[in-house]
């Protein structure tokens, strides 16, 4: 029974209303997990995924849900790391990391609502963003953004679009200060 309920935790993230959207949020409902529980589930999974180094669309997906998680919890720790995941893990290929970006946004939105990241933790973001960025549009305009066998798309080899994008989540960040 504890672990149907934990399998149905991980699989929607903590998150109820995505529970509901398949139905299953009265089955999850009637095991009646408290909240330290689940807050144990959630530090649970976020030590696993920081003790991996995925890959790819399985890093995607993982990073997306360990933020998931983050903003769900009721604890203030680890935001930080997790911010910067991205930019600062070696071994994810640049594709990957630009499909990271915007998760870290929403990071940092809900951080911002909680008044957890300040104006100065932005403009220090946007810093290591905007290094990352350069070496990223270099690497496009010499056709040598790295990428994960993931990924098909193309769009991030083309330097106008990856301007582009990074722009555009650059701007956004710039909202926050």
């Amino acid at each position: 029974m504890m672990e149907r309920a934990k399998e149905l935790f991980f699989k929607y993230s903590g998150n109820r209303f995505y529970m509901s959207l398949n139905g299953e949020e009265h089955e999850y409902d009637g095991y009646q997990i408290s909240e330290e529980t689940e807050e144990e589930w959630r530090k649970e999974y976020l030590d696993r995924f920081s003790g991996q180094k995925p890959h790819g669309k399985d890093a995607l997906k993982a990073y997306a849900t360990a933020v998931d998680f983050l903003k769900s919890s009721r604890s203030d720790k680890g935001w930080e790391e997790y911010l910067y995941y991205p930019l600062r893990s070696e071994w994810l290929d640049d594709v990957t990391v630009l499909f990271m970006l915007p998760i870290s946004y929403e990071l940092a939105e809900k951080w911002m609502k909680k008044r957890k990241l300040s104006k100065e933790d932005v403009k220090d973001y946007l810093n290591v963003f905007d290094a990352f960025v350069q070496k990223a549009q270099k690497r496009s305009e010499n056709n040598t953004l790295t990428r994960d066998k993931d990924y098909t798309l193309q769009e991030f080899s083309d330097p106008v679009y990856l301007a582009s994008y990074t722009e555009d989540l650059k701007q956004r960040w710039k909202k926050l200060i």
